[in-house]
């Protein structure tokens, strides 16, 4: 049996990081690309495509060369959810991307907002319907252009045809995973010429181009399958694959995502659901998080004072923000952080902001069941608050399920295994 070889690009606001992994799911190699970005607190957060499009080439270029003793069977990539440009009907870029934090969006939401179903995912100044608005009422394009996602656009130069996008990506650019199309009332928000035909995750819609395959001295060209945002990459990364199987992120902010037998849409809440196979990825976010712990403590002290906290004594009632407002699971624009009486005990303080943190996430996921999704039998942690076992253990006394240590967290590593299973009763 020839051994096969399979790749998975992901391309984020930081970088480029590609993975290849063999039959067995096993890594041969991996490489990334760094993207120098400028933060700031302004609304425009745009990107050059075609420096998009160099740093995932010289990832491959990297890459490849490990993979001398395996024939790529299929490449996949996944990208930021929500960020878009517009192309001409060739292909080049009339835009910047339009990152998924771009928020200029703000009156074309408004429009959105009124006409758009509540349980849409296109709600928000930060959706790709809101910024493809945006742009059309700052630009005039010629005819036949295409919006793109991010992963669209890398697809595209890859080699597969102009104007395709997942399931996935497309959610919040207006488009229905119920119905499986796009909806009616998008046309009097764009021409539905330029959106793209949009397929499941997972299915062929191409092959490397011929340049491509000579530049990577590839005698076979590899399969293009479609991928899926970065979020979702991440957690298929982790092996969740069951109903009821749960992955929380532990980043700046909490988030939460329930594999489930049924859509859930609480766009009260900021819920929605994802295709995931002939499953769904039930997902909300709050405003808690560690960015609230690195408001405290740095990184050491986070460390050190963790070591220290004795699990049974008693610690203050705290509801963990940096600011006002809540989304998920409370919906309050108004909810006040509740860190006070601020204890003069850094340990104690820092336990009660832990355990705050897990009753929040115990919340999160019991307002995704008396929604409908089915009872967390197990839960997988990402993000950089995975790796505080003593957090893992407050949170195990207020969610008490199973706690299980995924091998993988890399979204490129998961976009791989995306591309290994679409292939797999093929080759």
């Amino acid at each position: 049996m020839a051994n096969n070889a399979y790749i998975g690009i992901d391309l984020g606001t930081s970088g480029c990081r590609a993975i290849a992994i063999d039959q067995q799911q096993n890594i041969i190699a991996r490489s990334q690309r760094a993207l120098t970005i400028s933060h700031d607190n302004s609304p425009i957060s745009e990107q050059d495509p075609d420096t998009h499009w160099h740093l995932v080439k010289q990832a491959l270029s990297e890459l490849i060369p490990h993979c001398q003793h395996y024939e790529i069977k299929a490449i996949a990539v996944d990208a930021t959810s929500g960020s878009i440009l517009i192309t001409d009907g060739l292909g080049q870029p009339l835009t910047p991307i339009l990152m998924y934090n771009d928020a200029r969006a703000v009156e074309q939401s408004q429009h959105i907002a009124d006409i758009a179903p509540a349980n849409s995912g296109a709600h928000g100044a930060s959706s790709g319907l809101a910024k493809l608005a945006y742009l059309q009422q700052n630009h005039t394009f010629p005819p036949h252009c295409h919006l793109l996602h991010q992963a669209d656009w890398i697809n595209f130069k890859l080699g597969a045809p102009l104007g395709i996008s997942d399931e996935n990506n497309a959610l919040k650019t207006g488009y229905d995973p119920i119905t499986r199309q796009w909806p009616e009332w998008i046309d009097s928000i764009a021409d539905r010429s330029q959106l793209p035909d949009v397929v499941s995750p997972g299915q062929l819609i191409g092959i490397l181009s011929d340049e491509l395959c000579a530049h990577f001295n590839l005698t076979s060209a590899p399969n293009i399958v479609a991928g899926t945002t970065d979020s979702i990459a991440a957690l298929l990364a982790t092996g969740a694959n069951q109903i009821g199987d749960a992955v929380t992120s532990l980043g700046s902010t909490l988030v939460v995502k329930l594999i489930s037998d049924t859509p859930i849409f609480l766009p009260e809440h900021g819920v929605y659901s994802h295709r995931l196979g002939d499953k769904w990825l039930v997902g909300g976010a709050s405003n808690t998080g560690s960015a609230v712990l690195k408001h405290f403590f740095n990184s050491g002290e986070l460390q050190r004072l963790s070591r220290l906290i004795s699990l049974d004594n008693k610690t203050p009632d705290y509801y963990p923000l940096l600011s006002k407002g809540e989304r998920f699971p409370i919906n309050n624009p108004e909810l006040k952080p509740r860190l006070s009486p601020r204890s003069t005990d850094d340990v104690k303080c820092l336990h009660g902001m832990l355990k705050g943190i897990a009753n929040i996430e115990q919340q999160a996921y019991q307002v995704l069941e008396q929604a409908g999704a089915p009872a967390v039998n197990s839960i997988r942690t990402v993000g950089g608050g995975a790796v505080n076992k003593v957090w893992q253990t407050i949170r195990q006394h207020a969610i008490p399920v199973s706690f299980i240590t995924p091998k993988h967290t890399e979204a490129a590593y998961g976009v791989a295994c995306l591309a290994s299973n679409s292939l797999k009763d093929k080759v």
